[in-house]
């Protein structure tokens, strides 16, 4: 398989990894931002929301883009927004990091799995694909227990901002 595919998934990984990380975080961001928990987890919703409109309609208006500076550009501001939820000092910027951060993740995902798709004979497509994805199934299994971990002994904005520094 090709080197690159080992790049997509690293990169799916870190936005599972941040997707996912928010759950066992909710209560220490609730705290720290002076919502409810319930609150907090309107997060979610948002994030799952924006990833489902925003993924087909930024697939389609950069549908004619280049694909390898798109995912470049894509996984940058996916990280440097990660990193800067570290540092949101109210509820509503968090908000606004996460719909850019679903954002992110909705075009890097579908871009990931067609270039994946397109590096391999036909006949290994579905490995190909396969391959990308697993750094989701790999982020549920490791990338979120090791954020959790983290905010436990430090906060959930030092598990945030490294999960914007691994997708750099």
């Amino acid at each position: 398989m090709p080197v690159t595919l080992f790049w997509l998934a690293l990169g799916a990984f870190c936005i599972g990894t941040e997707m996912f990380v928010i759950a066992p975080l909710l209560p220490a961001m609730a705290a720290d931002l002076d919502v409810s928990v319930a609150t907090a987890g309107q997060l979610v919703t948002v994030a799952a929301l924006t990833y489902a409109i925003g993924s087909p309609v930024l697939a389609t208006l950069t549908g004619s883009r280049e694909r390898k500076s798109l995912l470049v550009a894509t996984l940058l501001a996916f990280a440097l927004t990660a990193a800067l939820a570290a540092l949101v000092r109210s509820f509503a910027e968090l908000v606004a990091a996460k719909v850019l951060l679903a954002l992110a993740a909705g075009l890097f995902m579908p871009s990931a799995n067609s270039v994946g798709a397109l590096l391999v004979a036909p006949e290994r497509r579905a490995r190909a694909i396969a391959a990308i994805t697993g750094g989701l199934t790999v982020a549920v299994a490791f990338g979120v227990p090791l954020g959790a971990w983290i905010g436990s002994f430090s906060s959930w904005r030092t598990a945030y901002a490294l999960v914007g520094a691994s997708g750099l």
